[in-house]
């Protein structure tokens, strides 16, 4: 039932949350036993292990207690059981958002949920594959004549979701510009002068995201940061340079439109004054006279 104003009541605004947490629960449920199944099958443990089991004696991690293998195969199957369910979350909170979002603000959001999950995904594996490798040799280069590395797996584990979470999440800084320039509310003027801003606070993120307390592992982590601001700066300049054009487009229509009326009118011949014959009789009479 609607208010006379056709808004939804807050009780009916309940009831539908209720129903999308649960069937965002069920995916993940759903999700997360497929996750584990993967994990099993394609040994995503072995895999995950890869980067650092050239520094290790034996090539395998250790564990603490009995219970760690366990835990470390929910923790996997948790995690792609999270990436699995994306989709059905993202669904559901766009379907919850959308009856309070204007035309113009879901032409932004609905791309901006499924390219924003592609470009975590995309961080995600530019940190397992590059990131992580480049600083576990930069890590283990100190004191390798005399340390022999101890690594649990429960550490190395943390040590790979703080990068690729770090990394993952560090992509969406340029849909986040993008979208705040598409909704109006920066532009290439306000980034440009926030720019100096932007890269003191990438490198402070990169020493609070790095890895390790090396400069070496702080600047892989403060690049990135840089490079995806300018990203989204020239995607924000892209729409401005539309918006622009499409103005200038609208307002020579508009003035196309409008000319033709009056060059029209200022076309029209003006008639030539006539002088007024007189009569006959009048003339004959100025005649004799």
């Amino acid at each position: 039932m609607t208010g006379p104003a056709g808004e939804m009541p807050f009780l009916d605004h309940l009831e539908e949350l209720r129903g999308r947490i649960l069937w965002s629960l069920g995916a993940l449920v759903l999700c997360f036993g497929a996750g584990l199944w993967l994990v099993q099958r394609f040994q995503l443990v072995t895999l995950l292990k890869q980067p650092i089991a050239p520094y290790l004696l034996d090539g395998k991690l250790i564990v603490t207690s009995p219970t760690e293998p366990v835990m470390i195969v929910f923790k996997l199957g948790f995690l792609v059981g999270l990436v699995l369910a994306s989709p059905v979350l993202l669904w559901q909170i766009w379907a919850f958002l959308t009856p309070a979002l204007y035309e113009r603000e879901k032409k932004a959001l609905v791309p901006a949920l499924f390219v924003g999950l592609l470009l975590f995904l995309t961080g995600a594996a530019i940190a397992f594959l590059l990131v992580v490798p480049q600083a576990l040799r930069v890590l283990f280069s100190f004191q390798s004549e005399a340390i022999s590395p101890f690594i649990t797996y429960d550490n190395y584990f943390g040590f790979v979701m703080q990068v690729v979470l770090a990394l993952g999440i560090s992509f969406e800084l340029p849909l986040v510009i993008i979208i705040l320039a598409w909704l109006g509310v920066v532009g290439p003027a306000e980034l440009t002068r926030f720019r100096r801003y932007a890269v003191v606070l990438s490198f402070l993120a990169g020493a609070v995201l790095s890895p390790g307390a090396d400069l070496l592992s702080m600047v892989m982590m403060t690049v990135p940061l840089i490079l995806l601001y300018e990203v989204g700066y020239a995607g924000a300049a892209f729409i401005h340079r539309r918006r622009v054009r499409a103005a200038a487009v609208a307002a020579a229509l508009l003035l196309s439109l409008a000319l033709p009326g009056r060059s029209a009118g200022a076309q029209v011949p003006a008639r030539p004054r006539q002088t007024p014959v007189a009569p006959a009789d009048s003339r004959a009479d100025s005649a004799q006279t």
